[in-house]
């Protein structure tokens, strides 16, 4: 169970991010979680160890400790979540994890934010591919009227005339690579007390 946060990954989910126009976001995630070495080895052996089945059930109280609304076990490493966040300006974001994103929010130097998905970084410690995972998400980027967006490649897009546009991608791969550079329009200094 050492390193929990870092082997979880993305199963079925309906995941979101909104950018505001003053440079804060706020994300939500609602779907499965899996313990990729649990997965691993419930697909190799066929069943999960009783002893790590036990520990995984218990940890589900570490995950509503890190601010998930919802998170129960539902047996072979895999958990049912819900979370939903908001962050000021210029704070990054993981989720669930920097080794195992489904996506990140990350500021940039400029004053504009990257959106990126899910591509597994070669170095993480375990992947999904040749697991019993079924992995089918979606990921929506709204954004308030007045950011722009410099690229991206959503799949479809769709434009209102009121307060928000999206940018939708389906995931079906633990390779997908979804991204999103945007950049706010009200970039107002951060007053320091």
């Amino acid at each position: 169970m050492q390193n929990f946060f870092r082997t979880l990954a993305p199963e079925q989910f309906d995941a979101t991010v909104s950018i505001h126009a003053i440079g804060s976001y706020s994300y939500s995630y609602q779907g499965t979680l899996v313990f990729v070495p649990a997965l691993i080895q419930a697909s190799r052996a066929g069943f999960l160890e009783p002893d790590m089945d036990a520990r995984l059930k218990d940890a589900a109280a570490q995950l509503r400790q890190e601010g998930f609304e919802k998170a129960d076990y539902l047996g072979r490493g895999r958990y049912a979540v819900v979370l939903q966040r908001s962050r000021a300006r210029g704070e990054p974001s993981y989720f669930p994890s920097r080794e195992m994103p489904v996506f990140s929010i990350r500021p940039q130097p400029n004053g504009a934010i990257m959106i990126a998905g899910a591509r597994p970084d070669a170095t993480a410690p375990c992947q999904l591919t040749g697991t019993e995972a079924e992995i089918d998400g979606r990921l929506i980027v709204t954004l308030e009227r007045g950011v722009t967006v410099l690229n991206h490649n959503a799949q479809s897009s769709l434009s209102t005339l009121d307060r928000f546009g999206g940018y939708h991608w389906r995931i079906k791969s633990p390779d997908a690579d979804p991204f999103m550079t945007v950049l706010p329009s009200q970039m107002t200094p951060i007053l320091v007390p």
